[in-house]
This record gives C-alpha cells, structure tokens and sequence, in this order.
C-alpha cells in the first residue's frame, strides 16, 4: 500500500482531532509515502512538491476512524440472531460457527468485512475473531489496521481447538499485538489467570468481554464470589494495555479501579441497544479520566462496521437516557472515535489524528451531500448528520484504499459471490 509519492489534499475543512481540537477551514494536509507532512491553514502554499493535487472543494477531512472493538468475520453471520438477548444470541451463533467455520470462511468475512469498514471511513479495528493470523494477511493486503492475535475460550470454540493445543499455538505463532480471552463467564478462573500470565510473558496488550450485562455479572458472582471486573483485578488484568469491550453494568468503585489502573473501555452502545444489554456509564468512566473509545462490536450483533452510526449513537443515547442535552458532546464523540480509540489500542503515536508525522489515514466527505450542508460547525455535522454514504475516499498509510466510493484493495466481485455462497450454507 506504500508509495513514494506526495498528495495534497487542499481546500478542505479538516477536523484535526489533534491536542486543541484544531478545525482548520479552507486547509490543505500534505502526505508523503505513508506520512503526514504538512498541515496547512487556508492560503498557505506547501512548501513540499506534489505529484497528486485533489482539491476538496470544501468538503470535510477527518482522520481514519477506530473501531475498537469488533469480530469482523460476523460479516457472514449478519442477520442469523436478531432480536434476541445476549446469552440467546449467542446460544444460536456459536453452535452455527461452530458448525461451519474454517480459515477459509473467515478469510471471505474478513474481507467482505474490511470492505464495508474501508467505505466507512473506519481504516483501523480491534478483532477479536477466529484465525486470527488469517485475517491479519487479509487486512495487510486490503490495506487495513487490524489488532489482532489469538483469542482463548473455556471450551473447544467454533475453531476447535482444546485448551493446551491453544496455549501451545499462541507461543509457538508469537510474537503478537494482543491476547484476547473471550469473557469471565465463558472461562474458569485458572484460565483467565493463565491468559493473564501468558500476555505478561509475551508483552502483549489484553481484551475481554466484561460486564456487558446484569444476568453476565450476576452470574460470574454467583459462580466466583466476584463481579467480572473485580475477578480480572484478581489476576492483574486491570492494566495499561487491557481493554474490556462493553463494560456496561460498572458500580462507583469499578469505575474508579478502571481509571487508576489504566484499563481502557471499548464503548459499543448500537450493540448495547439491541441485545437490551443497557447504557454503559461513559460519562462517569471519561469523568474519572478513563479512556474510552468507540465500537460497532460485531456485525451480526449491531449488523454493520458504521462508526457514524456508532457515532451518533453515542452523541444522543446518553442525553436521553441522562435527561441531559449537554452530555457526550460531539466532540468528545468524535474523539472516541479516533484519538481516544487510537489511545486505547496503544497506536495513538501513528494514528487517530490529523497531524504531521502521523500516518496518512484520512476520510474525505463528499462536498455536495445534501446533509452536509451548509456546516456551521464541523464536528457537529460530522457527529451529528454525516453517514457512510457520505465518504467519497479513504487513505489507509497513504494509500488509497477507496477512490470515489469504490475500493481499489479488494476484489469486491469475488468477495459478494464468495459470501453469497457461505450464507446459503449458514443458512441451510
């Protein structure tokens, strides 16, 4: 995806999401390669030479957004368990994964999945998925940002692979970015504290389920004595480096543990929603200073990758909920969305803003959309009215991975027949 050639993109508006939530109008961001070079206010001329001129006639720049957490491959799965809760989705998903999943299934919801993220203006993603290592060469030919790395559970798993055979397999395949566990009320405690001790031998950064509803932490008391955040403070897994994805039922105390320890929340409220699993306490958790960024979990649970739609999820859920219109303010969704999300991953030196040393990954909003104009205020119109239909193109590391709403990394015939087929055999 790299090249040596140098783009500007000029006559924008360009939501930096940088330290002082710089929105320059009429600006031009300049990339060489892979990286950001030069981020200029209205007038001023880049001083680098350019190969590629695109004038943005207005339209809005934003960084690549961050889907912090997800299962990309639920691509094939989407629609198969709606409407339920959360233990009666799950009761039908796993045993159809279970069923019919292989490297091969993963690869073609995989790509079918980097797709619908890449259109999406989402270029970078927590997985915690099957093959693993098969969808991490699916994102690198995409284009694609993926974290990701083995994922454990307290029985076979739809991969079908024993506990010691797992272990095994994640130190024999290491190095890798992240360990992933797939929650306290589908492992033993031994497990987790396992798990826990194998990511402080490998260095790796860690992500759970934890505490996405009552009935989950009613249950994990009533099994270990402890609600699923005290049990990971048990085993040291309440960390720099550890993200819980949902974290919805939290008390005061939890909410204080998370922030002193450094463990960051993957914010997932369409998911939330839907399974009726309830309204995670953002405002208290980025109260007390911790970091929370923004995530669409998997498709066949919210049914699609669309960080706008989490987006203004997150804006207006929370004011209705709290009877409270000052709540979660666009911006601060907005950097959910990148910064904070690139901060909970661990790559906000490289990502999540608009700034010059930073990759080059940047969304351009089409100028001429109806619900784009006029823009009184940039963020807000972002948070508050833009949607995926409103990308036009998408730089991944500088590389131009959706050019006039069509991707270049992906061959999107195969891809559709592929998934086609994989969902009549779900289906059967």
């Amino acid at each position: 995806m790299q090249n040596s050639t140098t783009t500007a993109i000029s006559n924008a508006t360009i939501i930096t999401a940088d330290a002082n939530d710089q929105v320059i109008r009429g600006g031009t961001v300049v990339f060489s390669g892979s990286t950001i070079v030069e981020v200029l206010p209205a007038g001023q001329v880049p001083s680098t030479p350019i190969d590629t001129a695109i004038n943005a006639r207005h339209g809005i720049v934003i960084p690549g957004l961050i889907n912090a957490h997800t299962h990309l491959a639920m691509t094939l799965f989407r629609g198969y368990a709606d409407d339920l809760s959360l233990q009666a989705f799950l009761d039908r998903l796993i045993p159809a994964e279970t069923a019919v999943l292989s490297e091969a299934h993963v690869r073609t919801g995989a790509r079918l999945a980097f797709a619908e993220a890449l259109r999406s203006g989402c270029t970078s993603a927590l997985d915690m998925y099957w093959w693993p290592l098969a969808t991490l060469d699916e994102a690198e030919r995409a284009g694609f940002g993926l974290q990701a790395g083995p994922i454990f559970i307290g029985f076979d798993g739809p991969d079908r692979t024993p506990w010691n055979t797992r272990m095994e397999r994640a130190r024999a395949t290491a190095p890798h970015q992240w360990l992933f566990a797939h929650g306290t009320y589908t492992m033993e405690p031994e497990q987790l504290a396992e798990v826990g001790a194998l990511a402080v031998e490998l260095g790796t950064r860690f992500h759970i389920h934890a505490s996405e509803n009552a009935n989950e932490v009613a249950d994990v008391r009533s099994r270990f004595g402890r609600t699923p955040v005290e049990l990971l403070d048990r085993y040291g897994l309440l960390r720099p480096g550890t993200v819980l994805a949902h974290a919805v039922v939290l008390n005061d105390d939890e909410i204080s543990r998370i922030a002193e320890t450094g463990t960051a929340v993957a914010h997932c409220p369409l998911s939330n929603m839907k399974l009726a699993s309830g309204f995670c306490r953002v405002p208290e958790l980025r109260a007390a200073g911790a970091v929370v960024g923004l995530g669409t979990d998997g498709p066949s649970s919210s049914n699609d990758l669309d960080m706008f739609a989490a987006m203004r999820a997150a804006a207006t859920i929370h004011k209705g909920n709290r009877l409270d219109p000052t709540v979660l303010p666009a911006i601060d969704v907005l950097r959910m969305a990148t910064i904070e999300g690139a901060r909970a991953l661990g790559i906000e030196d490289r990502v999540g803003s608009i700034e010059v040393g930073k990759q080059a990954d940047l969304v351009l909003l089409d100028a001429d959309s109806p619900s784009l104009n006029p823009s009184y205020d940039a963020i807000s119109t972002v948070v508050y009215a833009a949607s995926r239909a409103d990308v036009t193109d998408v730089w991944a590391n500088g590389g131009r991975v959706v050019d006039n709403r069509s991707c270049t990394t992906i061959d999107m015939e195969r891809t559709l027949a592929e998934a086609r087929a994989e969902g009549e055999i779900i289906g059967r």
